[in-house]
């Protein structure tokens, strides 16, 4: 067995590399930081293409906007576009290419928030695209400043535990009143891990991870839900009309299964 180590054996200090193998295992050996992510991704691109002719998009009818458009208890609500205009509406859709979406404000008196949910059926939607789009990138991009944040936080219905989900406080372009954020991304009802940290910018090892399930196991079930107020949530959690809401929520994955003893 050779030692391919890339060390020098005793005595061989100051002489000159042979021009034949030797030099060509070092080579090789110099090269491995480059071939192995490159052969990595010529493999999952592999797969994913035949996962691509073998993967069926399993559509399911409409189903957000009848959870969320009834009003709740001292609350009313109204479907607020994605977008500043149709037009910006229509390209949001495109970019995120979901196949269903509800977006709602619930108002009383001076107080309000708002819930976004988007929904992709399994073979709609890569993974890593999803998780591109969160408020820490794409709210950032459009001028506004998140000023504090917690990750995995804890939440409770009524007793019953909620998914873990990520906590941001932003502040508008300009300045202004700062709206407060939590947010959840489910991949087969399981929270997807951002990890600890600002996500502005992906996670390469994540990245990578999820390029790898999805050519070996394609684009899978996916929620993204997202409630905002310029009222600290933690104040509205224990009212009726928002409860309600949270528990509607709820129903598409967002309470976390059982402890078993």
């Amino acid at each position: 067995m050779t030692d391919d180590s890339g060390s020098k054996g005793p005595g061989t200090e100051g002489r000159a590399e042979p021009a034949g193998g030797a030099a060509l295992a070092r080579g090789g050996l110099l090269a491995w930081p480059i071939l192995v992510p490159a052969a990595v991704l010529v493999a999952s691109v592999a797969v994913q293409g035949v996962h691509v002719f073998r993967q069926t998009h399993l559509s399911v009818p409409p189903h957000l906007g009848s959870a969320l458009s009834a009003d709740v208890p001292g609350w009313t609500s109204r479907e607020l576009p994605l977008g500043a205009n149709e037009f910006l509406s229509g390209e949001a859709g495109k970019v995120l290419n979901f196949d269903d979406v509800a977006y709602r404000e619930f108002s009383r008196g001076n107080e309000r928030f708002e819930v976004y949910v988007a929904y992709w059926s399994a073979g709609k939607m890569p993974t890593r695209m999803v998780a591109s789009h969160t408020p820490d990138r794409c709210w950032t991009e459009n001028g506004w400043q998140c000023t504090s944040m917690k990750f995995k936080v804890p939440e409770a219905l009524e007793g019953t535990p909620l998914k873990p989900a990520e906590w941001r406080i932003f502040e508008p372009p300009g300045g202004g009143k700062p709206t407060y954020v939590l947010y959840w991304h489910l991949v087969e009802g399981r929270v997807y891990d951002y990890g600890s940290r600002f996500n502005a910018v992906p996670d390469p090892l994540l990245w990578w991870k999820d390029a790898l399930q999805q050519a070996v196991l394609g684009s899978r079930e996916q929620y993204f839900i997202r409630i905002n107020s310029q009222e600290p949530l933690e104040s509205l959690w224990s009212d009726p009309g928002f409860s309600e809401v949270v528990r509607r929520l709820g129903g598409m994955g967002l309470f976390a299964a059982p402890a078993h003893g």
